[in-house]
């Protein structure tokens, strides 16, 4: 039952951040097509690179034997995608704009401090 409920908070968090980003993207449109490109980009790989960040974080608090050259290697797939994602942007400026791309970055931290707001003594971590 735990489980369930930790993976329903999860998708929740996933689709509040993909909601504020999309309505980002669509509010940028109106400045600049490229802070849109970028917020849509960033948000996208942040969001892969979360839930690489979540299956590395239950496979370490899991009582189960650890892999540490996996969770070693998951960490560095999940900097090498936040690098790429900056490297693109940055080679790509007529497509991608820089500052969308670290707005789109932070939607899920502000998505995931929307979550714990919601809750009962969201106020403390």
């Amino acid at each position: 039952m735990e489980e369930v409920r930790d993976h329903t908070m999860k998708l929740k968090i996933y689709l509040i951040t993909m909601a504020i980003a999309v309505l980002g993207a669509v509010a940028a449109c109106f400045v600049d097509l490229r802070i849109s490109f970028g917020i849509l980009l960033s948000a996208s790989f942040s969001l892969l690179n979360m839930v690489l960040l979540s299956i590395s974080m239950k496979a370490a608090t899991s009582g189960a034997q650890l892999n540490y050259s996996v969770l070693i290697l998951v960490n560095i797939v999940r900097f090498v995608i936040l690098a790429a994602v900056i490297y693109i942007a940055i080679r790509n400026p007529q497509t991608f704009n820089i500052v969308g791309v670290a707005i789109g970055f932070t939607l899920f931290l502000f998505a995931l401090m929307a979550d714990a707001g919601s809750r009962k003594g969201g106020g403390t971590v």
